[in-house]
């Protein structure tokens, strides 16, 4: 009975030695997960603390980059004022110009989709074109150089256009043998007027040195449409009469008579469908 009381007290304590190590154990592991988390929380507020120092230097860097951004915009601007002021104009007054520079581009566009024959129509509207164009190339702004590039775009597609622009409108004519410029002009798909044969005589001055001579297989302009220089002589004109019209001075007759000498021989003495030139003044 002795024995067994002292197996039993051997047992517990044996159980208690136990109980009490693993308890110890216990207690050291949770105090080493408590010290990583204090080193790995000290690791990660100092790379904070560091972040938090280079965004300060980097936000001081900023608003320096900020301060010289402004003071070069200042100085910009100031420049701009000054330029404005020697062309007589503000910032709204150059977007102004430009815009109306790209509105002229976009109808001298219009204008170069047109045929040949469009176009003549249209000379009026092209001339008043070429005249705007130089009024805006009188104006100040256009020193600017990106204006000057704009105007030269745009006075590069004029010229096209008006390279494009037919003197006159005329369709070609084939000589055949037992014609006569009296007989041509009559035809219905010519004149469908006998009396305009003055009309192809003058007109192919260069080729016709005598109207009642004309051979076959000579390709003869005929008229449609006279151009800005040309003018039809028509019953009850004078030289005088021409000038006034057409050159806004009757004065000027002279040069009329001077630029069509080859085919007036007698200055008191025109006939109606001649095709006078008229010389620029």
């Amino acid at each position: 009975m002795k024995l067994k009381r002292i197996f039993i007290a051997a047992l517990v304590a044996v159980f208690m030695v136990g109980t009490l190590s693993n308890f110890t154990y216990a207690q050291s592991k949770a105090k080493m997960k408590l010290d990583d988390y204090k080193l790995e929380l000290a690791k990660w507020q100092k790379t904070e603390a560091d972040a938090r120092v280079q965004i300060a230097a980097e936000q001081k860097e900023i608003d320096a980059l900020k301060g010289e951004i402004q003071t070069t915009q200042n100085e910009i601007d100031k420049t701009w004022g000054e330029i404005y002021a020697l062309l007589g104009t503000d910032k709204s007054g150059v977007e102004a110009y430009s815009q109306s520079l790209k509105d002229l581009e976009n109808q001298v566009d219009g204008l170069s989709a047109l045929s040949s024959e469009e176009l003549f129509q249209k000379r009026n509207e092209i001339e008043a074109l070429e005249k705007k164009l130089e009024e805006e190339k009188a104006n100040k702004i256009s020193n600017l150089s990106t204006m000057q590039d704009l105007l030269a775009t745009v006075e590069g597609k004029l010229m096209q256009v008006k390279n494009k622009l037919p003197k006159s409108i005329y369709d070609m004519y084939k000589v055949v043998r037992g014609d006569y410029l009296w007989k041509i002009s009559k035809k219905a798909d010519i004149y469908g007027d006998p009396y305009q044969w003055m009309k192809i005589y003058t007109y192919n001055r260069e080729m016709i040195k005598n109207p009642n001579l004309i051979y076959p297989d000579w390709n003869l302009k005929i008229v449609r449409k006279t151009g800005p220089n040309e003018y039809v002589v028509t019953k009850g004109d004078y030289l005088k009469k021409i000038a006034g019209t057409t050159l806004g001075d009757p004065t000027l007759w002279t040069k009329i008579y001077e630029a069509n000498k080859s085919l007036i021989k007698n200055k008191n003495l025109i006939y109606p469908y001649e095709v006078f030139v008229i010389p620029k003044q």
